[in-house]
């Protein structure tokens, strides 16, 4: 049923209890609808007890939590803030522990209050506030729950000195912090405090700055408090900090302050691929742009596997000046860890999140291994079929040299086993590979190029010879035999299916990176590199997790691979006996085989895994 209201801003949600397999169900809403954009964090697939949002408009908030309450979530965490001149909402809602409740946002001081005496009477709780800023003026979230509790009362609208001498008179009456939400006003701090009786220990700090909260938190850390909530707000022209933290029990939880909003979406994505769950965020508007507090607790991931992984990371990291770093884990085909390290981007500050995509160097051989056995399977063609000479695949578009007559006997098999006598020596015996030594831009330059001067070094099929441009061949042949572009036919037969879309071919250039693409250091990253020419043996980027997904839907091809070129290196193991599968990758050029073994010490030394899929 939809009611009409007076206000624009005075948006009315309300959640009568309806018990169906346990879970409370949205029955009346009454809302204003306007227009606006939504930017998402994304639903854990596996882990659909919770989900989170942020930069929803007032009618994109709306919408989401309709769509949401009636899927049996309540509503745990919500926070105002000013972009564009307009309100935004950052918002978290649970299946657990729900209860009747009632929330409201966009409410001025005066209908915060008159909503505050309503619901009381009507036996509602209130038991989060948010107090924020949008135009100059002064409004508040709130969220009421139908439950019993200690006695406890709630203030609003407080200058730093009030909340002083709220928090010292009631805490004299035996009452605690139960939450507190700071904002600024024109510049000047604004608070919203709910005190609450029966409190545990607790301790509640104000007016600090960046450093001395960090400081704070880790004193309070040692004395044995957990962070209850710590809110952001501007005093003058600099940022300040409240806090509040109890001595009790909890699950193990990482808490984060000052997040800027170009790194937020990276660090909650890592949060959440580790198995945490978001028990609070608030986004405020700081002295430089829109930032994000959190608290994340974590009860499917042991707290002491998680800080081993952390430190072998580090140590590794360290040991070898790694920039960046994205790492993931399956056990059994399912996704049981995922993280990044360090920087994407060390001159804009960009952190490294699980959706960043890397170069992965020569485990884009993989992928088109698996492509060139879906055309074997899908085509006339066979692992014998002739790519060179009379009738065959690239035969009439490559003329045999004199020099090199051998070349007619090479086969698909040969290039896919690295068994067709190509060799990085040329014809003057320079050890150059013809892949990087090339100076033109176009496929049928480079092959007519090497053909000329890279004589084989043995016969097609006589004995094995790594070669980057075997495989760039059997893209050649893939797009001989489908008429259709590489990238394309992967797409469509190998990766789409896989899940795994965001694997692209990347790009030559600094500036022609793609959305959520690392930066990669090093000498040669964006000039010897040529992702564009190195399509099929070396030009894909991609995530981790998607090197997963692929593995997950093609795990009969290959069980391991190693990337290297300046910038980048990369991993990519399926260990059958273990039935675990890692993929890895950095935006700094080392040994891949030390990569290797830091994954797979993670693997080993691992007792226990979540019994998750965040595929």
């Amino acid at each position: 049923m939809i009611h009409s209201a007076l206000d624009l801003n005075n948006i009315f949600l309300k959640i009568n209890q309806k018990a169906k397999d346990g879970i409370k169900k949205a029955t009346t809403i009454s809302a204003i609808a306007a227009t606006g954009m939504v930017l998402t964090t994304a639903l854990p697939s596996s882990a659909s007890e919770w989900t989170a949002r942020h930069g929803l408009s007032s009618s994109s908030y709306q919408q989401t939590f309709n769509n949401y309450t009636k899927k049996g979530y309540c509503l745990k965490s919500i926070s105002g803030y000013q972009q564009a001149g307009k309100a935004n909402y950052a918002a978290i809602w649970s299946k657990n522990e729900c209860k009747p409740f009632i929330a409201r946002h966009g409410l001025s001081p005066q209908k915060y209050q008159a909503a505050f005496n309503a619901f009381n009477k009507k036996g509602y709780r209130l038991t989060y506030i948010n107090g924020y800023e949008i135009g100059g003026k002064p409004f508040y979230a709130a969220i009421w729950e139908k439950t019993s509790g200690p006695a406890y009362e709630a203030r609003h609208g407080l200058t730093e000195k009030q909340y002083q001498s709220q928090v010292t008179s009631m805490s004299g009456k035996g009452y605690g912090i139960k939450h507190v939400s700071a904002f600024s006003l024109k510049g000047s701090p604004r608070f919203a405090v709910i005190f609450e009786k029966n409190m545990p220990t607790w301790k509640a700090r104000h007016g600090l700055t960046h450093s001395q909260y960090q400081k704070e938190f880790n004193k309070s850390a040692k004395e044995g408090y957990r962070l209850k909530v710590v809110t952001g707000y501007r005093k003058g022209n600099s940022d300040r900090y409240a806090a509040v933290w109890t001595k009790e029990g909890g699950q193990y939880y990482q808490a984060r302050h000052s997040i800027p909003t170009k790194n937020y979406q990276h660090i909650f994505d890592n949060y959440r691929y580790q198995s945490y769950e978001p028990k609070y965020i608030e986004a405020f508007n700081s002295a430089s742009g829109v930032k994000f507090n959190g608290v994340w607790e974590n009860k499917k991931f042991a707290s002491k596997s998680l800080r081993s992984i952390e430190r072998k990371v580090g140590q590794y990291m360290r040991d070898n000046n790694i920039k960046g770093l994205s790492i993931a884990i399956s056990k059994n085909n399912k996704l049981v860890y995922a993280r990044g390290f360090g920087k994407a981007d060390i001159t804009k500050g960009i952190a490294v999140g699980p959706k960043h995509r890397f170069r992965i160097a020569s485990v884009s051989k993989l992928v088109t291994q698996a492509a060139i056995k879906k055309l074997l399977k899908e085509t006339s063609l066979n692992s014998n079929s002739k790519v060179f000479g009379k009738n065959s695949i690239l035969g009439d578009d490559y003329p045999t040299p004199s020099t090199n007559p051998n070349i007619d006997k090479i086969t698909i098999q040969h290039l896919l086993n690295h068994h067709a006598g190509l060799t990085n020596i040329n014809k003057n015996g320079d050890k150059k590979d013809p892949m990087f030594s090339y100076s033109g831009s176009t496929f049928t330059g480079l092959i007519n190029w090497t053909l000329s001067n890279y004589p084989l070094a043995s016969n097609p099929g006589q004995k094995k010879q790594y070669s980057n441009f075997g495989y760039s061949l059997l893209g050649r042949v893939i797009e001989k035999a489908t008429n259709a572009d590489y990238d394309s036919y992967v797409k469509n037969k190998i990766l789409n299916p896989a899940g795994a879309k965001g694997m692209v071919i990347g790009r030559d250039k600094k500036n022609q990176q793609l959305r959520n693409e690392a930066t990669y250091y090093g000498g040669g990253a964006y000039s010897s590199v040529k992702p564009q020419r190195f399509d099929s043996h070396g030009g894909w980027i991609a995530t981790p997790i998607d090197l997963l997904r692929f593995m997950r839907h093609n795990n009969d091809h290959g069980s391991s691979h190693y990337g290297l070129m300046d910038g980048t290196a990369a991993v990519y193991k399926k260990n059958y006996n273990s039935n675990f599968g890692y993929a890895a990758a950095t935006n700094s050029r080392k040994d891949p085989a030390v990569l290797n073994s830091l994954m797979q010490d993670i693997v080993n030394s691992t007792s226990s895994w979540p019994s998750v899929n965040m595929f």
